[in-house]
């Protein structure tokens, strides 16, 4: 296809540079390697609120602690699960490849103390430019995938202003990374089933794979990425002789090799899952959210209530947008579940949302035979990401709505098209409201932490 135009250069450029301005924001804003008290979570033998060793962002000081680690030892950590130190250490399973680079930073900017917050700033805003290269993956998955620029930069801008992902490249974390690396390889798997000529093909799956293998060296959720791979594969085998794309889809598995041999030889598993589960035993897990539930009398089935009321509501919340530790809330009460709570705001995007994947089931039904097969490539990541989302919580309480995430880049395709659909493929008014819904619950988000951040730092809460 053609180059982008004019226009829609500019509006990617507009929106990379807002996301990179959101996250450093939220970057900013959040406390680093700071102790305070949960609102949402109570000190079973004291009472009152509980206390944490850090209430930034979800995970942070483990990640940290790992790049604190490559820094001093200059080797891979290895997670013990039940040691003494396994609190601050339950991240060490986690393939190298984000560490790494942000050990590298580190170095080069000559931040290596990771206690300080001047380690924090400069490795928060290094994820932050990862974030932006996830952005402009998104926007050419997108646009790769359908050949609309429309839709590409509708898409874009709702990824790009998201709470939750500006939130996300403003932190410690593995995920932007693994979010920007899966987003690149469905990219190239979408140019490669629009390519004609043979060497177009060649070229764009070897990119496809490379990113696929990079996203497993990021975390054990990039297997997506080469499942994606397979079924673009399969997908071109009237194409290009089969053996030669599964030949160049297998570059993915060699990336990935090294860390898959040394966790066999380590942890027994390729995957490092069996030990991640050892060590994360002291996590709230179902049976204990059921027994809560019972414990309740709400009416209706346990089982139900804690998929359609805990992980489902939770989940989609947080998914637009919940920040510290799952603990500032963008309602009234500041509470994740209170019946006195409209959760306007939450409940208005979710059903803006609901409106974009309801438009693009219609396009579905009416263009199922001409649905490009980019977009079905799409779909099955996206399943998949929601199965193993499902899967988790079949047996841990982690309803965080960042762990749907990595299929953000279909995610703004359908929401992309559907939206297009409601606004009749007019640019400019369906950009205006996507840029006023989402841009502008990220603008209020930021104008809320200082305040909830400083009152949980002092213990200053008061019931609400």
């Amino acid at each position: 296809m053609t180059a982008p135009s004019k226009l829609t250069k500019i509006l990617l450029v507009v929106f990379a540079c807002l996301h990179l301005a959101f996250a450093t924001s939220f970057a900013l804003e959040t406390p680093y390697r700071t102790g305070g008290f949960l609102y949402n979570q109570r000190d079973v033998e004291h009472g009152g609120y509980a206390h944490a060793p850090d209430i930034g962002a979800p995970d942070e000081r483990q990640h940290a602690n790992y790049v604190r680690y490559l820094l001093k030892e200059h080797a891979l950590p290895v997670l013990h699960p039940g040691a003494p130190d396994s609190g601050e250490e339950y991240e060490s399973h986690q393939p190298p490849l984000y560490y790494a680079l942000t050990a590298g930073v580190a170095t080069i900017t000559g931040q290596t103390d990771v206690e300080t917050g001047s380690f924090g700033n400069v490795a928060r805003i290094f994820n932050a430019l990862i974030g932006v290269s996830g952005i402009i993956g998104i926007f050419f998955a997108a646009l790769w995938a359908t050949k609309r620029e429309d839709v590409a930069i509708v898409g874009t801008a709702f990824a790009a202003l998201l709470p939750m992902n500006c939130a996300l490249s403003g932190a410690i974390s593995n995920d932007p990374l693994l979010i920007s690396m899966i987003s690149w390889s469905f990219a190239f798997c979408a140019k490669a089933l629009g390519a004609e000529e043979d060497r177009d093909i060649k070229k764009a799956m070897i990119l496809a794979a490379v990113f696929a293998g990079l996203s497993c060296l990021t975390k054990s959720t990039g297997l997506i990425s080469i499942l994606g791979l397979v079924a673009t594969a399969i997908s071109l085998r009237k194409q290009v002789p089969m053996a030669k794309v599964a030949g160049w889809a297998s570059i993915a598995f060699l990336i990935a090799l090294p860390v898959w041999i040394r966790n066999q030889m380590i942890y027994g598993d390729p995957l490092a899952q069996k030990v991640f589960k050892e060590a994360f035993t002291g996590s709230a897990q179902k049976p204990m959210i059921i027994a809560t539930i019972e414990a309740s009398n709400a009416p209706g089935s346990p089982e139900v209530q804690y998929w359609l009321n805990w992980v489902g509501y939770w989940a989609a919340r947080s998914y637009i947008g919940v920040f510290g530790y799952m603990d500032i809330w963008m309602n009234a009460s500041g509470k994740a579940i209170r019946d006195t709570d409209p959760n306007w705001l939450y409940k208005g995007i979710l059903a803006f949302i609901a409106v974009g994947k309801l438009a693009f089931l219609v396009y579905l039904r009416n263009k199922w035979k001409e649905v490009p097969r980019a977009i079905w490539v799409g779909l099955l990541i996206a399943v998949l990401t929601i199965l193993l989302f499902i899967g988790f919580n079949m047996t841990y309480f982690q309803a965080q709505g960042r762990y749907l995430l990595p299929a953000l880049a279909p995610a703004a395709i359908v929401l992309g098209i559907g939206w297009g659909m409601i606004f009749r493929s007019k640019l400019i008014p369906a950009l205006l409201v996507v840029v006023l819904v989402f841009g502008g619950t990220s603008v209020y988000a930021l104008s809320q932490l200082s305040s909830e951040f400083a009152a949980r730092q002092s213990g200053s809460l008061s019931p609400r």
